[in-house]
């Protein structure tokens, strides 16, 4: 019975399978990298994308709250300079208040609204690493404005507190519905109101400004 011996390969033609083997693993590593980056793209445009909507969302919630807060400080210095102009003029408290009552139904109230701000687009992209495939530009500017925004909620918390007396405000409160408040004392009340409202809006103010900066940046 006859044998064939399988011939020894050369070492060109070990060589050459060994480069094939070589060429072979390089171009699978090049195609995963090549779909891995398409991959990372393609997750970062999308996070990018709800991130702007979120950006604009709130932008709107601070058009509406300032707009609110803006009608409020408003309403409250039109009644301080009604008090203030009868004061100077020493109209008799007694009438000075009847007048102020009639105009205002005897209300003294505060109503300064703060943002609820969104962040689940932020939150999530930060979550899946989407934010760390974007460009370093897109990176920085999306980290500002978050953190604009959760530094104004901070403030926004306790923005309007130092400008209230809130032991002064309850005394007033309590004297106007005994029947008793004397008008220096509502001017005081609504002026310290006045002063919080106007606070909470400057530092919304701020931040809508940058976050419109921020939106007009992405475009």
């Amino acid at each position: 019975m006859h044998f064939e011996v399988p011939k020894a390969k050369t070492f060109k033609e070990f060589g050459g399978e060994y480069v094939m083997i070589v060429v072979s693993i390089i171009t699978a590593l090049a195609l995963e990298h090549a779909a891995q980056t398409w991959h990372r793209s393609h997750v970062a445009h999308e996070a990018a994308e709800r991130i702007e909507a979120e950006v604009k969302a709130n932008i709107a919630e601070l058009d509406m709250v300032i707009a609110h807060n803006d009608a409020q400080a408003a309403q409250l210095n039109k009644q301080g300079k009604f008090l203030l102009e009868g004061i100077k003029a020493k109209v008799d408290d007694a009438t000075l208040m009847k007048q102020w009552l009639e105009e205002q139904k005897g209300s003294l109230g505060l109503s300064i609204k703060g943002p609820t701000f969104k962040h689940e687009a932020w939150d999530v992209a930060v979550a899946n690493q989407a934010v760390s495939w974007m460009n370093a530009s897109t990176q920085e500017r999306y980290a500002g404005a978050y953190a604009s925004m959760r530094d104004v909620q901070a403030l926004s918390n306790g923005s309007g507190i130092r400008f209230l007396d809130g032991a002064a405000l309850r005394n007033v409160t309590s004297d106007l519905l005994m029947g008793e408040a004397k008008a220096r004392d509502i001017y005081r009340a609504l002026n310290q109101m006045r002063a919080a409202t106007e606070s909470m809006n400057g530092n919304l103010l701020i931040l809508r400004r940058d976050l419109r900066q921020a939106a007009a940046t992405a475009h």
